[in-house]
């Protein structure tokens, strides 16, 4: 799979790269289901910060990982590419972005994943309905309680992380304590 490539990539990296080196992480984690990938995503950008000291471009799209900037002052900035939002035409689903190519300080607010959607000519009625679906769940995070709801979850989880072993060879172990 591209999942087990993209970790075998990974681990060959980890295993290689010194406090010289320039290490360029793209999207970690994004093969498999969102909490173990967040998991991989944290722990491997913790053993990165911790352990080999170099400098990282690590691309995610996972917002828990911006909270080590929090952790890690000094070592971690969050960026992002910046952009402009404007009313969307009628008929069309959501703000039209247009992407400065320019990056920007601080991690992004919002998800644009839709315009990117329209970028690459994927069909309207397939855009508009994605629109429907993505706000339609969004309500229902909202009526769940939204963040709030997750606060103990995600707090268990940063604990679990802070906790956890800083070798990269512990995602196991810390896979584990997640399911328990």
């Amino acid at each position: 799979s591209t999942f087990f490539l993209e970790l075998q990539e990974t681990s060959t990296i980890l295993s290689k790269a010194t406090p010289r080196s320039l290490v360029i992480l793209d999207e970690l984690g994004r093969g498999t289901s969102t909490h173990d990938g967040v998991a991989i995503a944290y722990a491997t950008l913790q053993h990165v910060i911790t352990k080999l000291k170099c400098f990282c471009l690590f691309v995610t799209h996972y917002p828990l990982l911006a909270d080590l900037e929090g952790r890690f002052p000094g070592q971690v900035a969050n960026y992002h590419m910046a952009f402009l939002e404007h009313p969307s035409h009628e008929g069309e689903a959501g703000a039209e972005v247009t992407f400065l190519h320019r990056v920007t300080r601080g991690a992004a607010q919002n998800s644009y994943g839709l315009n990117v959607a329209r970028l690459a000519n994927i069909p309207a009625s397939i855009i508009k309905q994605a629109a429907k679906d993505a706000s339609e769940l969004k309500s229902s995070i909202v009526e769940r309680g939204g963040l709030k709801a997750a606060a103990p979850a995600l707090t268990m989880f940063k604990e679990l992380v802070r906790t956890a072993p800083q070798d990269a060879n512990s995602l196991t172990e810390l896979q584990d304590r997640l399911n328990t």
